[in-house]
């Protein structure tokens, strides 16, 4: 892996571009609009922490990024149990480019979060979209991040969220495994319907995505995907087929074989069957024949005796 991280590097530097094309695709005016719509709603209800919140999304808002995580940090302080302002402080770090800090909240988020939300799975995806990055190279590991772990987590999240372009990128990833290079976790070999399910997630995070770079890299990562997974489903089926007409011949040659041996089974029980039938034949015409000479020589006996008596 330290052999082949700088490769990453390389990668990662193009997601904090993505991110960065992103931000200046319209999240700071959705941030604008959602802070005055939590405003409006805290001044309707009176709620303190809705407050605070509007207040640190409008300096989210305004690009001053310092300030909105100073604030988020305050709300959490006061309301240390609430999901939502460890993943708003995720955000606001992530965009200052503090990335192993955001990956932290994120966790937290999730783990506040119910188990099972769209909150939940989505604080999952961006943890794990920020554990990939080289920032976040030495930072402790979620309990998640093994194989097994990660396969069973990305198929809830997509399941939770199957329309988020994270969401979709994580699936696609963790099936993808070493296929189209290496990943930050001990993966172990794809099969080609992994790596083709990969090139579906990696379609459909393109079409939900908020940006054209971002597009086209899933884009990219799906057309990889297919010329990858294709020869190897070829291979593979070419290698079923070889099974399944030695498995029909193998059956042939069995069909066969038991139906020999049927037939002698049948010829010899027609000769037993046979043999015993002229046996009773035999045993009867000897019957008749012995009735026949007793007969005679009782007639013979009974003559004599007649003549006797004369």
């Amino acid at each position: 892996m330290n052999a082949h991280w700088p490769k990453h590097k390389v990668y990662h530097k193009e997601q904090k571009q993505r991110a960065m094309q992103i931000l200046e695709g319209g999240m700071l005016d959705r941030t604008r609009s959602l802070a005055e719509a939590v405003a409006r709603r805290a001044e309707a209800t009176g709620s303190e922490f809705e407050k605070q919140g509007a207040a640190a999304l409008a300096f989210g808002a305004e690009g001053d990024h310092n300030a909105a995580a100073k604030a988020w940090r305050k709300i959490i302080k006061g309301w240390p149990d609430q999901p939502a302002p460890y993943r708003n402080l995720a955000i606001v770090l992530d965009r200052s480019d503090r990335v192993a800090e955001a990956a932290a909240m994120f966790l937290k988020a999730m783990e506040l979060y119910e188990d099972g939300s769209k909150q939940w799975a989505d604080s999952a995806a961006a943890a794990f979209n920020l554990h990939l990055t080289d920032d976040c190279y030495d930072a402790p590991k979620p309990e998640w991040w093994n194989e097994e772990a990660l396969k069973a987590l990305s198929a809830r999240v997509v399941a939770l969220a199957p329309d988020h372009n994270q969401t979709c990128g994580m699936r696609a990833l963790v099936l993808q495994g070493h296929a189209l290079g290496l990943v930050p976790w001990k993966a172990g070999p794809r099969t080609a319907a992994e790596i083709k399910e990969a090139a579906k997630w990696y379609q459909r995070a393109a079409r939900v995505t908020l940006t054209p770079a971002e597009k086209k890299y899933y884009e990219q990562n799906a057309s990889e995907c297919d010329a990858f997974a294709d020869p190897l489903l070829a291979e593979e089926e070419a290698e079923a087929a070889k099974a399944r007409a030695a498995a029909e011949a193998e059956a042939e040659k069995a069909s066969a074989a038991a139906e020999t041996e049927a037939a002698e089974a049948l010829n010899v029980a027609e000769a037993k069957a046979t043999a015993a039938a002229e046996e009773l034949l035999a045993g009867e015409e000897k019957e008749k024949q012995q009735v026949s000479t007793k007969a005679g020589k009782a007639k013979q006996s009974q003559g004599k005796k007649s003549k006797g008596k004369r």
